[in-house]
């Protein structure tokens, strides 16, 4: 098998086309928390090749936190990614 590089975590990419159906991205029941602050809870995302995504919510709603948990700066604390 030949690689392209590595994905999230090291994890190698395969030289195969990506499955067109399949979203690229992929969050369920995710959630962080700082100590005992309870940032994000049972966050779902799903992002598919093309698709355009907005984040909206209200000041203090986490956007912020699962935009660092989607790009790989923050660990999330439960759910899968």
């Amino acid at each position: 098998m030949t690689t392209n590089g590595t994905g999230t975590h090291g994890a190698v990419l395969a030289d195969t086309a990506p499955d067109k159906d399949a979203p690229i991205v992929e969050l369920r029941g995710a959630g962080k928390s700082y100590g005992n602050i309870r940032a994000l809870h049972g966050v779902g995302l799903q992002v598919h090749p093309g698709q355009v995504t907005c984040v909206l919510g209200d000041n203090g709603a986490g956007k912020s936190t699962l935009i660092k948990i989607v790009s790989g700066l923050h660990q999330h604390t439960e759910g899968d990614f």
